[in-house]
């Protein structure tokens, strides 16, 4: 009843779309024989094109490389070589172009009659005797008056292949003629190449000499004659190519009765190639183009109409995205706005009260709830990474045994505040070292781990288990799993749990909160990792999450290095350049490397780092740099430093300190003249060790 209603509804405007779709067929179908036509039309002259060029540039080649040859015969006549030199240079190049046929394809014989003595060698199979001169390549070339002569083609005696001949005088210095240079040219090669070009899949070519006789046709009877007589209405043709008009698409009647289109071009010497395809063939494009229209047409009045059917649900659709996101951003602002109440709450308590205990618990509740609102941010950066497709991952080798102790610092001790179980296994075999992302792999378990205390009513049991699948010399699949005894998920509600902006239920938002973005974040992580992580569970009966990652196994970490890692470096006698324009961030770096004993001096903005460092290049191991300032930013005064004449000007450390914190931002530092970057807000172990890395290293090394 309910589709019965909508076509109803719907009844004239459907009406209306099967009459202007049939229209336009209808019209298409009266233009598209010219269109296509004309297409075809361009296809048949674009082939030519090529055609042209590839048969021109063998001729042209043939008979550049015989007019260099004559030539060098002629300097040889000139300064007084016999015929006997003569012939040892001609039987040398036969041997030269027949041991490679690439050099010259078809090349058949070189061989001339200087002074009434023919010169060519016995391969050549030429008779030694004074009856050349009166063949058609010895009287073309006097005709020819000193030009390369092309003689019309023939069928080679020895051979029986279509063949033409180059000739030409051979004259010296002051011009006095000597004889005459021919060279014989198969025509196999160009024939061949004809025959393979074909239309739309359809015709053959052909070689027209520029006497108009067959050079080339696929009927080999054919060959030698003349287009006139040829048969069918090739005359047309001919007449068109007498006159110099261009033949582009012209229908005849081939020399078999078939009606056909022919192409024409003149190209070496006066001679031509031509096309020639079926008229059926020909328009196969245009039957196919009506065919098509029809069928399309009948497709697209089909999916229109289905479009309007479906219109009210896909309106409906767009309502319900148009409120996820609409949940998204109320979700948003209440995850930040709490937290930024108790920041602010909490300063005000602190300002008004003497108490060092309560300045302690204020001071707490703002790490709290800054830490929160710090996680809503990285979520919100991360998603924006992902959906850009510009996430990373920094593999590095690291401790397992470590990263679950850091997990269970935070975790272990709000399941705690629950009453909860929880509970770490690790399976027999799993590596002590791997190799991989720590921090991505970490953000995973404890955005599980979250959820699974989150939804987990107390007393419940909460576990997270490692366990070895596989394993080489290199590599270990390990599978990670975090179970619980939660609420757990409906199966209707499962599909939405790993897709952006998206939460299970409302319900489940309002009451327990979160941003809705963890899930859809770890998804990808892992899915970089080259894993999938998988639900399993049932309302009442609790949660499990798992995935699969092949991680590389890595190099032991001794207790000494860690120890060394964790201690404060010591940076006595070196001085660095802060350079911020917010006084309260230039207080924490200099709080933050304070027990490094790193000499310090502030610049308030770019001009003022510039104009500090030019005045005293050597007084600073490192310039730590803001990039949004007012008066100069921070790439711009990264720019005029490394300008600066002065050696220290281009080895002085820069490490960019910046909010923006994306792949493109990095890469505009480094290509500034920056060597790192540290995002804000700054973490002190970055810091720590990025400091180190550039203040640590030896003197002489390179930057890195």
């Amino acid at each position: 009843m309910r589709i019965r209603a909508v076509l109803k509804a719907n009844l004239q405007i459907i009406l209306f779309v099967i009459l202007v779709f049939t229209a336009m067929i209808a019209v298409s179908c009266v233009y598209v024989s010219g269109i296509v036509n004309r297409q075809t039309e361009d296809l048949g002259e674009s082939l030519m094109n090529y055609v042209e060029s590839t048969v021109s540039a063998h001729l042209s080649q043939s008979a550049l490389t015989f007019s260099n040859i004559s030539r060098t015969v002629e300097s040889m006549v000139s300064t007084g070589n016999d015929n006997q030199g003569i012939l040892r240079f001609l039987t040398g190049m036969n041997a030269y172009f027949r041991q490679d046929d690439t050099r010259l394809p078809g090349f058949l014989k070189l061989y001339a009659l200087i002074d009434g003595e023919t010169l060519a060698g016995p391969e050549a199979k030429i008779p030694a005797d004074s009856s050349a001169a009166g063949r058609p390549w010895y009287i073309g070339a006097y005709e020819s008056a000193g030009s390369v002569f092309t003689s019309d083609p023939y069928q080679d005696a020895y051979t029986g292949e279509t063949c033409i001949t180059f000739s030409r005088l051979v004259q010296t210095a002051d011009g006095e003629i000597r004889g005459v240079l021919a060279m014989d040219m198969d025509l196999a090669y160009v024939s061949g190449f004809l025959s393979q070009q074909r239309l739309e899949g359809h015709g053959y070519g052909v070689l027209v000499s520029d006497s108009l006789l067959f050079a080339s046709h696929r009927d080999n009877a054919l060959v030698g004659i003349s287009m006139d007589e040829a048969g069918g209405t090739l005359y047309k043709v001919t007449q068109l190519l007498r006159e110099g008009k261009p033949v582009s698409a012209v229908r005849v009647q081939d020399a078999d009765s078939t009606d056909s289109v022919a192409f024409f071009r003149t190209i070496f010497d006066g001679w031509h190639i031509g096309m020639l395809t079926p008229y059926g063939n020909y328009y196969d494009q245009v039957y196919r183009m009506e065919r098509t229209l029809i069928l399309l047409g009948a497709v697209c009045m089909t999916a229109l109409c289905y479009v309007l059917i479906r219109i009210r649900a896909a309106q409906m659709q767009a309502a319900e995205a148009s409120q996820s996101k609409t949940d998204f951003l109320s979700r948003m602002s209440h995850e930040m706005r709490t937290p930024m109440n108790a920041i602010i709450g909490m300063t005000d308590i602190a300002r008004k009260t003497d108490d060092p205990d309560k300045i302690a618990h204020c001071l707490d509740t703002i790490s709290a709830a800054s830490a929160h609102l710090l996680g809503v941010i990285n979520s919100i950066l991360d998603i924006s990474k992902i959906e850009a497709g510009k996430l990373e991952l920094v593999d590095g080798d690291f401790r397992l045994e470590e990263m679950l102790t850091q997990l269970d610092s935070v975790i272990g001790f709000r399941a705690a505040e629950k009453k909860q179980s929880y509970t770490v296994t690790v399976g027999e075999g799993v590596p002590p070292v791997l190799r991989a992302d720590r921090q991505r792999l970490t953000q995973v378990l404890t955005n599980l781990l979250s959820n699974a205390v989150k939804f987990t009513p107390e007393q419940g049991r909460i576990a997270l288990s490692v366990h070895l699948l596989e394993q080489t010399d290199e590599l270990c699949l390990l599978e990670f799993s975090v179970r619980d005894t939660g609420i757990g998920i409906p199966p209707e509600q499962q599909s939405k749990l790993f897709l952006a902006f998206e939460q299970a239920s409302p319900a489940i938002s309002s009451q327990y909160g979160g941003t809705g973005l963890g899930l859809a974040i770890s998804h990808r992580i892992v899915g970089k990792m080259g894993g999938e992580l998988r639900l399993t569970s049932a309302p009442g009966k609790g949660s499990t999450f798992a995935f699969a990652i092949s991680l590389a196994k890595g190099t032991m970490v001794t207790a000494a290095a860690k120890a060394s890692a964790h201690a404060a470096p010591d940076f006595s006698g070196r001085r660095a350049l802060v350079v911020d324009d917010v006084p309260i961030n230039r207080e924490i770096i200099a709080a933050q490397l304070e027990d490094t004993r790193l000499d310090i001096d502030m610049a308030e903005d770019g001009e003022e780092a510039v104009r500090l460092f030019a005045a005293n290049p050597g007084r600073y191991d490192m310039i730590l740099m803001d990039i949004q300032m007012p008066k100069l930013n921070g790439l711009d005064a990264t720019r005029q430093i490394r300008a600066l004449d002065s050696p220290a000007a281009k080895t002085v450390p820069i490490l960019a300190m910046t909010a923006n914190v994306f792949r493109e931002d990095v890469d505009r530092c480094l290509a500034a003249g920056m060597n790192d970057h540290i995002g804000k807000p700054i973490d002190s172990g970055e810091l720590l060790e990025k400091v180190g890395r550039f203040l640590l290293q030896p003197p002489g090394e390179p930057l890195v």
